[in-house]
């Protein structure tokens, strides 16, 4: 699978072009203590390989004429002991398929010797996974690249950003199965909340319940879990999750499990004591038919944009029936984010902008609304696989029927 991302990548760069992309290494904290550390999603994409302080470099002189090279730390014995060992030429080899391993004292003569060797200087490029343009921005890549401008500065950089987004927004049956497997955990999860939620929870015990389940399913959060009652709610990345529901509140949930560093983006809101009050049955159900109108919409050659202007002529009409766009207000006071983003090895995973949609895209569908005055919030938010003629729901199964709910909570 690797050897052959590999290969389409190579078949898409320049002639006489060096790629280099990096793991990454996880900065300090504070004294000896680290951050936990985080694979570059691209990185992992192309080896496998989920260990800090590596290198891939891609060499591709002609059409004929590639090479793969994996650089990697020395094993360290006493090291090993203290924090575990660095991954050896052996393993590395097994999971990603790259057979030429070098050690990372020797990555910037190896770079060189390429440079030095084949009379096309010039045509030389070295390029980096980097979503920004500067080159005076801190980065690894470029902290590489400046290093090599000092002795070669004929060399020119470019951006592959663009090439490896459009191999990372389409998802193959495997990434696809992945993506499943992380959504029916959050399943799983969600369910746990609404089984154990009712008056005067904190909203930090709903969470808890969420997370044992992921630490039971051996996989992470996709990202800070928001578990919101009441007002809260109406907060968009509200993550304190330290206050208490009341009798009355909705409870917005918005989560995933990661599996595999593969992501669930999910959110359903509900009621804290398994009853919605009637107000609340009218904004869900506005929210819940903005929701089923993106899954009929999405389909190859639409843009996440044009989803999002959908989302907000149909709130237009449907906010204005009941009273809510009077003196002045618009559909953004009260629905301010867009409707979708890409789905994958991210949770807002690599795009191109306006880049119509293609078979093997994973988005998310959350449209949502947010009366401040009201202390309701509402999102609905669900992973869509697009196919070549419409959308797969892969979070179907997760309840979001009104009178299903209901049932659910007080049959539990």
């Amino acid at each position: 699978m690797y050897v052959k991302r590999r290969k389409k990548l190579l078949e898409m760069l320049e002639q006489y072009s060096v790629t280099v992309l990096m793991a990454g290494k996880a900065p300090y904290s504070i004294g000896d203590a680290k951050y936990p550390f985080q694979v570059d999603r691209s990185f992992y994409y192309y080896t496998g390989l989920d260990k800090e302080n590596l290198v891939l470099v891609l060499v591709k002189l002609d059409e004929n004429t590639t090479k793969e090279i994996l650089f990697i730390e020395p094993y360290d014995e006493l090291l090993a002991k203290w924090v575990g060992g660095r991954i050896r030429p052996k393993q590395a080899k097994e999971i990603s398929g790259i057979e030429d391993i070098r050690y990372l004292d020797t990555l910037l003569h190896s770079i060189g010797t390429y440079l030095n060797s084949y009379g096309r200087v010039a045509d030389f490029i070295l390029c980096g996974d980097l979503s920004k343009q500067e080159l005076n921005q801190p980065d690894a890549t470029v902290d590489l690249f400046n290093e090599i401008r000092k002795y070669q500065p004929q060399v020119t950089f470019t951006n592959i950003y663009d090439k490896i987004c459009l191999m990372r927004m389409i998802k193959d049956e495997h990434e696809i199965e992945l993506i499943q497997k992380a959504i029916d955990i959050t399943q799983e999860g969600i369910e746990t909340m609404m089984r154990y939620s009712h008056a005067n929870v904190w909203e930090n015990e709903l969470e808890a319940y969420f997370d044992f389940v992921l630490k039971c399913q051996q996989c992470d959060h996709a990202f800070t879990t928001i578990c919101a009652t009441g007002k809260n709610a109406t907060i968009l990345h509200y993550s304190d999750n330290n206050d208490y529901a009341k009798t009355d509140d909705l409870v917005l949930c918005d989560l995933g499990a990661a599996y595999q560093y593969y992501n669930a983006d999910i959110t359903r809101t509900f009621p804290v004591n398994g009853k919605f009050t009637n107000r609340q049955k009218q904004i869900y159900d506005i929210v819940l038919r903005a929701n089923k109108l993106v899954e009929t919409l999405a389909r190859p050659g639409i843009t996440t944009r044009e989803l999002n202007e959908e989302v907000v002529k149909f709130y237009e009409v449907e906010l204005a029936a009941i009273g809510l766009l009077e003196e002045g207000k618009t559909v953004r006071d009260y629905y301010y984010h867009n409707v979708s983003h890409m789905l994958g090895l991210e949770v807002h995973d690599v795009f191109l902008v306006d880049e119509p949609l293609k078979p093997g895209c994973v988005i998310t569908n959350e449209p949502g609304l947010y009366l401040e005055d009201e202390d309701i919030g509402i999102r609905i938010e669900d992973d869509l696989l697009i196919t070549e003629d419409g959308c797969i729901n892969l979070s179907g199964n997760i309840i979001k029927e009104i009178e299903d709910i209901e049932n659910f909570m007080n049959k539990n």
